[in-house]
């Protein structure tokens, strides 16, 4: 098992400047590396945008690199002008790698590489002596080669990163100094760049002069000066990439490990049960549990947990057999799966040995103590789920956690009642999505201005053939533990534009999309598909979104960040509406990263808007903020004459909620909106609107 890896300690230790910043560019951490090379004070700069650091003809490359960060996790190489203290520009090439879904990082890494000197050389190319100044002196390994690729000139900067004499080096085609690897990757490169107006990169690994010593990485750069007068050559820039390498390997170790102990996390776990449940291997799963785990943080103190979690790492890693798995899923909780476990009483025999290993005395350096270790078997079978290992090993766990204690058996047949409950219900709603029970109903949206009907938003209903009409709260958590969420989508979406097919053209389709489906690669071409199968144009559909549901990230196969979604989703057609706004941590950082057309105001205000001056007060904030933005206004939630006048006295567009209509069945919405489309009063008592 690798030895856990401190990101602080890590990226502290290396030369380079090392930066994260938020997906706004915000500063969150510099290593001292960076606050040496820029001469910054990090605690007047944390907190702040570093685009106000940048040269104002670099802030568009800045932007973009980290554009593509969020969208592909790794940015485009670039060169920028950054301001140093003394307020002077120093030239340096930036690389990012986007680590948000990293604990202990949580942000876009950025690795910096001053190249102020190479760009020195490139000032100096008038002068034949200053430019071979500039080019011994340079502390990155810089060559100048002929056309075919020959070394003529080496500065000793390459005798001090790879170990080859100036003189041998000088004469030979600097591929022969490269790996087997990357020899055709620099051939190439050097060919394109003399045919090449532009800088041409590669990065390959260089052969060290010590033959036992591995290759070298070193990022190249060359650019085309074989018809200046003075250089006439190929000139070569090269980096020391190592220790990107290493941050890279680093980063990728901690989003799959537990930094504090070394073990896989929860991901990796969750992958591996689900290798053994596709290849119906024999396996057990053991879900741990520390007892009295909370008095050693209190009375010892965090380091003391901490050390204790460590121990007991190493005596989980020494129980169980080569090929077997230890993970830790929470703060005091560890699963172990051992393969190829045949019985029940093999797996009572591991679990027997963990009881037992783990309630030994542990002698830490604050002092002696006694822990003991609630442990639940679960075995895998031709009809394992992942969800369900994992719930009977926990259900097993809190069974002799329980039997500790003395409590009543009552307690956990309870559990299990309800984990049973829990599991026919996403039975019975995996078979209600096929039989059509799950269904679309919709409500209207009216303009303030005219009572006319603007929109429908899709409210998913299940109508179980026990239980009767369920409202999304009774099932939508449920359907994404059981990974039916994706499938809820498109047969809510399928639905509502049944109803809607053939209504009126300029009506708005309202659709909500979840944590799930904003990560999901093959989002936009479902919607594409269901909407030409109803004849439904994508200007019509309003993409309705929330807070949690775009600064929730997942990571996986398949999976793409919220930005990426959204924007594909605008470029097929569609608007954006953001839901519930006013009551996130960001909504502004959201109106300025999201091309939205729309936003909805929290009924949490409207209800508030006519007792409560404050709930007024933010409602008209919001309204003057929306109108500078040229973004329309809906108030959700009405549900009184003396909200809807508010409102609209207040300047909002739209409304919505049970006052104007309840969420309507599928087929009442073609006799609704004939009856209340061109106004929604239409028959009822005179409107505050006449």
């Amino acid at each position: 098992m690798t030895d856990p890896v401190d990101f602080a300690a890590l990226v502290n230790a290396l030369p380079d400047p090392v930066l994260v910043v938020d997906t706004d560019v915000r500063l969150l951490y510099v290593n001292p590396a960076g606050t040496d090379s820029f001469g910054w004070r990090p605690e007047h700069w944390l907190g702040k945008s570093i685009l106000d650091l940048i040269h104002p003809d670099d802030v568009a490359s800045v932007v973009s690199s980290t554009g593509t960060m969020q969208a592909k996790r790794v940015g485009t190489p670039v060169e920028v002008r950054v301001r140093v203290a003394d307020g002077t520009w120093k030239w340096v090439e930036i690389l990012g790698r986007n680590a948000i879904d990293v604990p202990g990082v949580e942000g876009l890494v950025v690795a910096a590489r001053d190249v102020t000197r190479r760009r020195m050389w490139e000032v100096a190319a008038n002068d034949t002596v200053r430019f071979q100044q500039v080019v011994q002196h340079a502390s990155s390994i810089t060559l100048l080669l002929d056309r075919a690729g020959n070394v003529t000139s080496v500065n000793a900067a390459f005798t001090r990163l790879l170990g080859h004499d100036i003189s041998y080096v000088v004469g030979r085609p600097l591929i022969t100094f490269c790996d087997a690897d990357g020899a055709a990757e620099l051939a190439l490169a050097i060919e394109k760049a003399g045919s090449a107006t532009r800088t041409v990169s590669c990065e390959v690994g260089m052969r060290m002069h010590d033959p036992d010593s591995p290759p070298k990485p070193i990022r190249f750069e060359i650019v085309n000066l074989l018809d200046d007068p003075v250089v006439s050559g190929l000139v070569v820039t090269g980096y020391d990439v190592s220790d990107l390498h290493l941050t890279r390997r680093t980063l990728e170790h901690l989003a799959r490990h537990d930094a504090l102990t070394g073990l896989v996390n929860r991901s990796v776990l969750l992958e591996q049960l689900e290798h053994v449940v596709e290849a119906h291997d024999t396996a057990a799963v053991v879900f741990i549990d520390l007892d009295r785990f909370k008095p050693v943080n209190d009375l010892l103190g965090h380091e003391a947990g901490d050390e204790l979690l460590r121990v007991v790492s190493d005596r989980l890693r020494q129980i169980v057999r080569p090929g077997d798995l230890v993970a830790r899923v929470g703060g005091d909780e560890f699963v172990v799966l051992a393969y190829n476990v045949p019985d029940r009483a093999n797996g009572a025999a591991l679990c027997e040995r963990i009881d037992a290993t783990l309630s030994m005395p542990y002698l830490l350096t604050e002092g002696p103590v006694r822990v003991t270790a609630s442990v639940g078997l679960a075995l895998s079978d031709t009809d394992a789920t992942v969800t369900g290992l994992l719930a009977d090993a926990d259900l097993a766990m809190y069974e002799a956690k329980a039997a500790r204690r003395g409590e009543p058996e009552r307690s956990v047949s309870q559990r299990q009642r309800n984990a049973n409950e829990r599991r026919r219900l996403a039975d019975d709603l995996a078979a209600g999505l096929q039989r059509g029970e799950v269904v679309a109903y919709l409500q209207p949206l009216v303009s303030l201005a005219t009572g006319r009907t603007t929109g429908l938003e899709a409210l998913v209903r299940w109508h179980h053939p026990e239980l009767g009409v369920l409202a999304p709260a009774a099932f939508l958590d449920l359907a994404e533990d059981a990974g039916l969420d994706l499938l809820l989508g498109d047969v809510v979406l399928r639905s509502a534009c049944s109803s809607v097919r053939g209504l009126d053209p300029e009506l708005r389709l309202g659709m909500n999309l979840s944590v799930a489906q904003l990560a999901d690669r093959g989002l936009c071409g479902r919607i594409t598909t269901i909407l030409a199968d109803y004849d439904i144009d994508p200007s019509q559909l309003m993409v309705e979104i929330t807070e949690h549901a775009t600064l929730t990230r997942r990571a996986g196969g398949g999976r793409v960040s919220p930005e990426h979604t959204l924007e594909e989703l605008r470029a097929f057609g569609a608007s954006l509406c953001l839901d519930d706004f006013g009551t996130g941590y960001s909504s502004l950082t959201h109106i300025r990263r999201y091309p939205l057309a729309a936003i909805k105001i929290d009924r949490s205000f409207v209800a508030g808007v006519v007792d409560h001056a404050e709930d007024r007060a933010v409602i008209a904030a919001m309204v003057g903020m929306a109108s500078a933005l040229d973004l329309r206004v809906v108030g959700e939630g009405v549900e009184t004459e003396a909200q809807l006048l508010a409102l609209k006295t207040l300047g909002c567009h739209m409304a919505q909620g049970y006052l104007i209509a309840r969420p309507l069945a599928p087929a009442d919405v073609a006799g609704w909106l004939a009856a209340h489309g061109a106004d929604w009063r239409a028959g009822r008592d005179a409107s505050v609107l006449s």
